[in-house]
């Protein structure tokens, strides 16, 4: 018994060493593998662009050559005769497109691809040098949001000539442009202290500034008020007009610190006067003028130095603190109706042809909510670019676009029948037919397909060139996707990928 108690203590023994030798070498071979992942991911990548997807580029580019070549003198014009030569443009340009069409999201990861793949930097003509990321935001800004717009003019032109589209209508839209910023930080207001609070308006003097304002009819609000109000907007840095209400008048009960003479109770006195400041010939000079008033007493208590200067109210908003959304310049607070929300960013506006679904031409405006100014001036870039081929084009938009100077614009520029109805609560409304819902249905896919594909509503840039930029290479992606299918003769899917990435991609 003494024997066989032994051989099984000595059975145990091996299998625990064995079983220990074999955890050893599996965390041995893990470790190993971790520390190789990195190795193991581009070689996967690179196998992966070598064995499925080059064949497809290089037809891509064999099939979309007689546009690429029309193309070739607008980024030549960019080389300057001095200095040390750039980047061959020509081929920046085949990397864009490449990029776009094919190529990962991020910037890095496209030219990081690039680097990493001798095959696609042989189909691209690639120069012996490695690119870099710089160098690829050196170019999109030299070209900037007019030259790729002349590009997707250029390429829609090509289209006409060759008779794969027949201008006839023409529909506008407008479209949200969200800042990648955390909308939740955007929102955070500068800490109202209100020592320092009481301390400034107890010596803020209006004297001088009030009479700078038209004299005020009828039974109004005090004007002392009213600036007293813009000021906490403005320095405070408060994201909207009703935000700004709810702290000065509600539980936060900031009017007792500034000594209001007499309240109101809704947002819409306030905006009021906003719209009446916009409106004066004198504004920049009001402005400064209050500017500098609250520039003195904040140097009399120590909270600036005595040798700033600022000459907007903008520029006092970074007194106290700097705003999260100063990282993005140029978003402020919108609001979408259409979505019934809130958002931070821009906004944009897209004219589109109904035949095949194709963008013409897209613009970016500071705000989502646009001015009869913005809207016009886009209009007469959309003239300067197409000119006689917008001839007897109709047109067909929402009612936002409703309003008569607009309208004006609209038939200088088309020579053809408006089909818009009127802004606000006219009581002579237009009512549209069946093929022209769809017409606008068919805008609104569009804009759609470009932010599931593109992401055009949703960039991850930011500043107001970049981010402009952006919504221009979405439109220049569609329309290479539509020219590819064409001239592959599939007429009937012309924004369809398969024939462009093919089933292994």
């Amino acid at each position: 018994m003494n024997k066989i108690g032994i051989i099984i203590k000595r059975l145990n023994m091996t299998n625990i060493l064995l079983l220990f030798s074999y955890g050893v070498g599996v965390t041995i071979v893990l470790t190993v593998m971790v520390v190789r992942s990195e190795y193991y991911r581009h070689l996967y990548l690179e196998v992966a662009w070598d064995q499925y997807s080059l064949e497809n580029i290089r037809s891509c580019f064999y099939h979309l050559s007689p546009v690429i070549l029309l193309l070739y003198p607008l980024v030549d014009r960019l080389n300057k005769r001095q200095g040390r030569p750039a980047t061959d443009r020509r081929f920046q340009l085949r990397f864009v497109i490449w990029w776009k069409l094919f190529g990962p999201i991020g910037q890095q990861s496209a030219v990081e691809t690039l680097n990493r793949s001798p095959s696609l930097q042989k189909i691209l003509a690639a120069p012996q040098d490695p690119y870099t990321r710089s160098s690829l935001r050196r170019f999109l800004h030299l070209l900037g949001e007019p030259g790729f717009q002349e590009i997707g003019i250029i390429l829609v032109k090509f289209l006409v000539k060759k008779k794969y589209l027949q201008l006839s209508r023409m529909t506008i839209d407008s479209f949200p442009v969200y800042s990648y910023l955390n909308p939740i930080k955007c929102y955070r207001s500068a800490p109202f202290n209100r020592k320092v609070a009481k301390q400034l308006y107890s010596r803020l003097n209006l004297d001088t500034i009030l009479q700078l304002f038209p004299k005020q009819h009828g039974p109004t609000k005090p004007l002392s008020d009213k600036v007293k109000v813009w000021l906490h907007h403005y320095l405070w840095d408060i994201p909207s007009d009703a935000m700004n209400q709810r702290l000065v008048f509600s539980k936060s009960n900031r009017k007792d610190v500034m000594e209001l003479i007499k309240g109101w109770k809704t947002v819409a006195t306030y905006r009021n006067f906003l719209k009446t400041i916009v409106r004066l010939p004198n504004r920049a000079q009001i402005e400064f003028a209050l500017v500098t008033e609250v520039t003195r007493i904040l140097q009399d208590i120590g909270i600036v130095d005595s040798k700033a200067k600022y000459y907007t109210l903008e520029e006092l908003r970074a007194i106290f603190y700097s705003p999260h959304r100063f990282n993005d310049l140029g978003i402020s607070l919108c609001y979408c109706a259409a979505k019934d929300h809130h958002f931070f960013g821009r906004g944009g506006l897209i004219i589109s042809s109904p035949e095949l679904e194709l963008p013409l031409f897209i613009g970016m405006t500071p705000k989502y909510k646009q001015s009869e100014l913005q809207i016009i001036t886009f209009l007469e870039k959309l003239y300067k670019g197409y000119k006689s081929q917008l001839k007897g084009l109709s047109v067909i938009a929402d009612s936002e676009f409703g309003i008569n100077s607009i309208k004006k614009t609209l038939r200088q520029i088309s020579k053809a029948d408006i089909f818009i109805d009127n802004y606000g609560n006219s009581s002579d409304r237009y009512k549209y037919t069946s093929s022209q819902k769809r017409d606008l249905k068919t805008n609104e896919r569009i804009i759609g397909r470009l932010t599931t594909q593109h992401n055009m509503e949703r960039p991850i840039v930011y500043g107001h060139k970049s981010v402009a930029i952006h919504l221009q290479l979405a439109v220049m992606s569609d329309i290479l996707l539509v020219c590819y299918n064409l001239f592959n003769k599939n007429q009937n899917h012309p924004h369809s990928r398969s024939l462009l990435r093919g089933k292994k991609f």
